[in-house]
């Protein structure tokens, strides 16, 4: 008989202060972190949450701990990590990181039962970048491991919202950090894993192109603003403007945009 995992909470302050952190680090390195379609963040309540994104970075799970507090301020949030990182860094055990097996079949299983133990959790979510490795953002078709797929068929009450990312540069010196998120999914009574997963996978793709239009377009408009970072060149440019800025009686203004 399969004994149940044993879930870590994450550390209530512990996951406020990283949060607080994550969001300082993208203020630092970023232009600006935009929204693409906010609404579609929106909390499900009383259900279980998936949110599961594309993976152009390591900068994606400093993401999804910086935007938590904003759209999920009252659930648990939990990812899986490779175990040997997790040893190696077991600060995250108290993030609500647990630690999966990569590339074999007892690894699967242990993720999937771990993450459904999560799911069954009052107000518990799980942030899943389910492409498993760094792919680029214009890769197509988007293919997702079919684990997902058995996850949503083991929890069909689940909600899976996609969050599609891409990092730019638009006008300013520093990258901007755009994110869409997408229709959500959940497993249709009767459906097979294969349909299942073609929808997620579907979903996502979606959220992808709509937010590479605006990002091709540089519809700064169409975006609301999660975190607002520096702007400017920096040295000796940005001196010279802040002068002239300073002698004509103007406000300092360093953007290269309105936005």
């Amino acid at each position: 008989m399969r004994t149940s995992p044993q879930i870590r909470a994450p550390h209530p302050w512990f996951s406020r202060w990283f949060s607080g952190y994550a969001a300082k680090r993208l203020r630092r390195h970023f232009h600006r972190v935009r929204l693409l379609d906010g609404e579609s963040l929106s909390d499900p309540k009383d259900r279980p949450l998936v949110i599961y994104g594309n993976h152009p970075s390591w900068w994606d799970p400093m993401a999804a701990l910086a935007i938590k507090p904003i759209f999920y301020p009252n659930r648990e949030a939990y990812a899986p990590i490779d175990a040997e990182m997790l040893e190696r860094y077991g600060v995250f055990k108290s993030l609500g990181f647990f630690g999966v097996e990569r590339d074999s079949v007892r690894g699967v299983a242990g993720f999937l039962d771990h993450a459904e133990a999560i799911l069954r959790r009052p107000r518990s979510m799980l942030f899943l970048t389910p492409q498993s490795r760094f792919a680029d953002v214009r890769e197509r078709p988007v293919r997702l491991q079919r684990g997902i797929a058995h996850l949503a068929a083991r929890v069909p009450e689940t909600v899976f919202v996609p969050l599609a990312m891409e990092l730019t540069y638009w006008e300013e010196s520093k990258p901007e950090l755009l994110l869409s998120a997408g229709t959500a999914a959940t497993h249709a009574p009767g459906a097979s894993r294969g349909e299942t997963l073609a929808r997620l996978e579907q979903s996502l793709e979606q959220a992808m192109d709509r937010l590479a239009e605006a990002s091709i377009a540089r519809r700064s408009e169409a975006f609301s603003d999660l975190f607002i970072g520096s702007a400017g060149v920096g040295g000796l440019y940005d001196a010279w403007r802040a002068l002239k800025a300073i002698a004509r009686g103007r406000k300092i203004n360093l953007h290269h945009s309105e936005r």
